[in-house]
């Protein structure tokens, strides 16, 4: 007798669970029906397309300005001599007249009728100076490292009639042609300066052989192919033999905050540190 209660309670039981599992979901499907009536009738809500797209979102975003281009604003003569002049006319090397040197200066600037003369000189080149001193500069900064010295060497610009300044340069396209042309030349006068490539020893990357090669053609032959001022000639074995000894690093260092004579990088301190570094690998490599 209690088996068969227990089975009917069972029956019972299961009758009445799937009653309200029916009817559960009975009101679920009539709830959505209503619901997707409404918001059909209604739209979406902005409020809720807010929310999910708030939680959507990245987590974050690179902003990136567009600045608008300018030209780079020329540099002033003290800034080009300091640069890519003073390594040779602050020291006189191979014959440059020297800044401060009145004497000097002023049969140059009388032999080449004035400061148009003398600035078309320097943008050719004359001497051991390659064009432009080796710098990419244009001629209208040419005129005013010129200038700059002129004025150091304490020479009366205006009595020669040197002081009207330079024709302003026609736009940015022709500034951009301008330097170009520069290089050019830089480059013709670092082939030139250069005697023929030697074996390339395999304790220095090619590549940085040849940015040093181009490097010294146009910042350091003028010392370095005459021995001026002292300088280690390129190729000279027995002169370097005891400063390869001291190391790269001791070599480059030197390079870089100047010794005896030359001074830091040279004179050019336009140049970056690795193009330094690459021009002393280069002259070690002749020396080997």
């Amino acid at each position: 007798m209690s088996a068969q209660n227990d089975a009917a309670f069972l029956r019972m039981f299961l009758v009445i669970l799937g009653a309200l599992l029916a009817f559960t979901a009975i009101i679920l499907i009539a709830a959505n029906q209503i619901i997707g009536s409404v918001e059909e009738d209604r739209g979406e809500d902005p409020r809720q397309r807010a929310a999910v797209a708030e939680r959507i979102k990245p987590v974050g975003r690179v902003d990136v300005a567009v600045a608008d281009a300018a030209p780079a604003a020329p540099k002033s003569g003290a800034d080009i001599v300091a640069s890519a002049c003073f390594a040779c006319h602050g020291t006189g090397v191979l014959g440059a007249p020297k800044i401060g040197d009145k004497a000097a200066w002023e049969p140059r600037l009388q032999a080449a009728n004035g400061l148009d003369g003398l600035t078309a000189s320097a943008i050719k080149g004359k001497g051991g100076m390659p064009p432009k001193g080796g710098a990419m500069v244009s001629d209208a900064e040419i005129r005013a490292a010129i200038e700059n010295m002129l004025t150091q060497s304490g020479v009366d610009l205006a009595a020669t009639g040197g002081t009207e300044p330079a024709p302003a340069s026609a736009g940015p396209v022709e500034a951009v042609k301008e330097m170009a042309s520069s290089a050019m030349d830089v480059a013709a006068s670092a082939v030139a300066a250069v005697m023929p490539e030697s074996a390339t020893p395999e304790t220095a990357p090619a590549a940085d052989l040849a940015k040093g090669k181009a490097v010294y053609g146009a910042a350091c032959f003028v010392c370095h192919d005459t021995g001026a001022a002292g300088a280690p000639k390129r190729g000279d074995k027995a002169v370097w033999a005891p400063r390869i000894e001291q190391g790269m690093e001791a070599l480059t260092n030197s390079a870089l905050k100047g010794k005896n004579a030359m001074p830091p990088k040279g004179g050019r301190m336009d140049l970056p540190d690795a193009d330094i570094a690459a021009a002393v690998a280069y002259l070690v490599s002749q020396a080997q």
